[in-house]
């Protein structure tokens, strides 16, 4: 747990998001609307979003990606400068590991790959718990050559504050509805920014609390300046000045991690109350930690949030003298699907 002045020093101020510029670059025009009276439905969340290489968005009325190949589709996102969609510099380097849901797991010499169980226990699968006993075979995957052609959300920045890209169809949506918002994610072993952390930040302001600083929910990567990385989450109340910063394990440079984070509530949970809300943490398909926010009834009520809440991809750098450099790839997250 992390005093205040450490939650300061960490969190995310909702006036260093204001200041995120409108548009990311290479911008496409907007397409324009398919009729008048078009119908749409939030997915479920855990439908890709953008992939950077033409794939995300599917709009079932025309069975068409809004998503576009090399570049950021101005429908899908509103960021700042130092993001640039670039060739995935890890790619012609190593293979990939394709498991039955689609997620890809990092390797550098192995010719195959299994899952074994570490350890007696439970995994909290989508479909319920699964039971683990040390030594089981749980999975097998596809290997599969990455052949560097992929395309993938480049973030940069000197600057001692968060720059960004949120996702914007749609910008904002109500907390009950957010289900899971999840990437890859990868930091560069070319940054030399003494602390910086890349994270998928839910985000959000609370006027009822004077002076409205924000609510923070995060998954990433944090390089901290003793020169180590490592897997974290965090889930905080800067105003209020409490939460919690959790560490989800140490993770290597220029390696790709699959990040998640799930809110639940009484719908997909229904021993919860209707104004509770509780935050599931994932690295690499596997339950990492979960949260109670102390705001929970606050933030499932949208009279009582101000800015957001937001979605966004973060490159948020602590200590000056230096650049943080930092890649996503992959995101999955709720967006608004034209049905007719």
């Amino acid at each position: 747990m992390l005093k205040r002045r450490d939650f300061i020093k960490l969190g995310l101020s909702g006036a260093a998001l204001a200041s995120l510029n409108r548009g990311c670059q290479e911008k496409s025009q907007p397409a324009p609307p398919y009729h008048s009276d078009e119908v749409t439905e939030l997915t479920d969340g855990r439908t890709l979003y953008d992939d950077f290489d033409g794939n995300g968005n599917l709009q079932t009325y025309n069975n068409q990606n809004l998503a576009e190949a090399g570049r950021l589709n101005s429908q899908l996102w509103v960021g700042s400068q130092g993001a640039e969609v670039v060739q995935d510099p890890a790619g012609q380097a190593l293979l990939a590991v394709v498991n039955e849901e689609g997620e890809r797991v990092e390797y550098r010499s192995a010719k195959r790959l299994v899952w074994l169980g570490a350890r007696n226990g439970q995994h909290d699968a989508q479909n319920g718990l699964l039971s683990i006993k040390k030594g089981g075979v749980y999975g097998s995957a596809e290997v599969m050559p990455s052949g560097g052609g992929g395309w993938v959300l480049r973030l940069s920045s000197s600057l001692t504050h968060l720059m960004g890209c949120l996702l914007a169809s749609p910008r904002e949506i109500a907390f009950a509805d957010f289900k899971t918002f999840g990437a890859d994610v990868m930091v560069s072993s070319t940054s030399t920014a003494r602390s910086f952390y890349a994270a998928l930040d839910y985000h959000t302001t609370i006027p009822e609390q004077p002076p409205g600083k924000s609510w923070v929910s995060d998954i990433g990567l944090h390089k901290l300046a003793s020169g180590e990385l490592y897997l974290f989450a965090q889930c905080l109340n800067v105003n209020a000045g409490n939460g919690a910063y959790l560490r989800l394990g140490q993770a290597q440079f220029d390696s790709w991690y699959t990040v998640r984070q799930d809110i639940v509530t009484w719908r997909e949970d229904p021993t919860l109350k209707d104004n509770e809300l509780r935050i599931k943490y994932y690295v690499n398909g596997v339950l990492k930690g979960t949260e109670f926010p102390v705001d929970s009834e606050l933030l499932l009520d949208p009279n009582r949030t101000g800015w957001g809440p937001n979605r966004l991809l973060i490159n948020y750098v602590v200590e000056a003298d230096g650049e943080g450099v930092v890649f996503f790839d992959n995101i999955k997250g709720v967006y608004r699907n034209r049905i007719s």
